[in-house]
């Protein structure tokens, strides 16, 4: 039975999603529009995944401070200067500018998350957490839903400049649902500070996070948009419907975070049941044979359908894993979200650096597929039941 979520976790949750809106327009516009702007394909990688780089050395950044400044004004600024820099994506086409702007995104996003993240696992009981996660990640995605598949029909309508300025303003409005959430510090840092007591178990959940983060957030959202362009072109005819292929696009990358948002809470409470031990290698095992049968399939719908199923597996894990590290305590969450950040920072730069030496976008699915398995194995270990 699902529990009432925490004003802590909606009000979070709700700042969070707003803060999304302009970071994931950009990854469902620009591998459509980056050559207008004049960016080479390695360029769009690196755009992509600056922002997973610089948070390598921020998510311990924003560790360390939440003890040391009021964790309520910390997330109300990153909140407010994320909001300013779609603004720089809509009127700048340099991509030194828009290396620096996605670098402060990073910084942003780190505060924003681990913030959040903490307060709502210091407030709820472990036996419900996946749960409650589960409540946050929902809530907060329906940012990654308006910006990626707002983001794409308004891109067919209204361009990309202007898209990306409208959401600007509109993530401004995460300011006030932070100012009301209640944080206080007092709720981050009275987290208990366990570690896995077996090192090897301790790294086989960096590994997860990093297989987690390279294939989901890191490959598939950066390079669909392009491996849709080089099957079917700008526009594909569906039951006598031209539709762009940004529509698509973002239709399908939104679906990621409509799964979210209407399934995470019962993907958590399930496996809080059932055991993370089991549910967490049969997602990845399920993500495994997707990834190797989208590489194989041509057709729009059995593309659509696969990626959707791969889009459900990511989201029980992010909910179930982020759930357990978080339980574990502040020090192991922020490692482990930087993992997870590590394997999001490489993989926009290796799929498309893939594309750019073998020139098959299809690739992308094989490699996806490797990551995966060394998720699963990673997971066997992570997740075992003490004796």
């Amino acid at each position: 039975m699902l529990r009432r979520p925490s004003r802590t976790t909606v009000f979070t949750a709700t700042a969070t999603a707003l803060s999304l809106l302009g970071d994931q327009a950009l990854y469902a516009l620009l591998p459509l529009y980056f050559q207008e702007i004049g960016l080479l394909p390695i360029q769009v990688g690196i755009l992509l995944s600056a922002n997973r780089w610089v948070r390598l050395l921020t998510n311990h950044l924003a560790e360390k401070l939440v003890e040391r400044f009021p964790v309520n004004l910390m997330l109300v600024l990153s909140l407010t200067m994320g909001a300013l820099l779609s603004l720089v994506y809509a009127y700048f086409s340099s991509f030194l500018v828009l290396l620096v702007a996605r670098c402060l995104w990073g910084l942003c996003w780190s505060f924003i998350r681990h913030i959040s993240v903490m307060g709502v696992a210091s407030s709820t009981e472990s036996q419900n957490l996946g749960q409650m996660m589960g409540f946050y990640n929902g809530i907060s995605h329906i940012g990654n839903i308006l910006g990626i598949i707002l983001g794409g029909i308004l891109f067919d309508q209204i361009g990309f400049s202007t898209t990306l300025a409208l959401f600007g303003v509109i993530s401004l409005l995460a300011v006030p649902f932070a100012i009301k959430s209640g944080l206080q510090t007092s709720n981050i840092i009275t987290n208990q500070q366990k570690n896995y007591k077996s090192p090897k178990r301790y790294t086989a959940l960096l590994f997860c996070g990093f297989c987690m983060g390279s294939v989901g957030p890191g490959l598939i959202m950066s390079t669909l948009g392009f491996i849709l362009l080089s099957r079917y072109g700008t526009e594909v005819n569906l039951m006598g419907f031209v539709i762009g292929i940004a529509t698509i696009n973002g239709l399908l990358l939104g679906s990621r975070w409509i799964l979210e948002t209407l399934g995470a809470p019962f993907y958590g409470a399930f496996i809080d049941r059932t055991g993370i031990h089991i549910g967490a290698p049969l997602c990845f095992l399920l993500g495994l044979i997707v990834m190797l049968l989208l590489n194989i399939s041509e057709n729009l719908l059995g593309l659509a359908f696969g990626v959707i199923i791969f889009f459900m597996c990511g989201t029980a894990l992010k909910t179930v894993v982020s759930a357990e590290a978080s339980r574990l305590g502040s020090k192991v969450f922020s490692r482990y979200v930087t993992a997870s950040d590590l394997g999001a920072a490489f993989g926009p730069i290796i799929g498309w650096g893939a594309y750019e030496l073998i020139k098959t976008p299809n690739f992308i699915f094989i490699l996806g597929a490797v990551l995966y398995a060394i998720g699963m194995f990673s997971s066997y270990t992570a997740f075992k039941p003490d004796k």
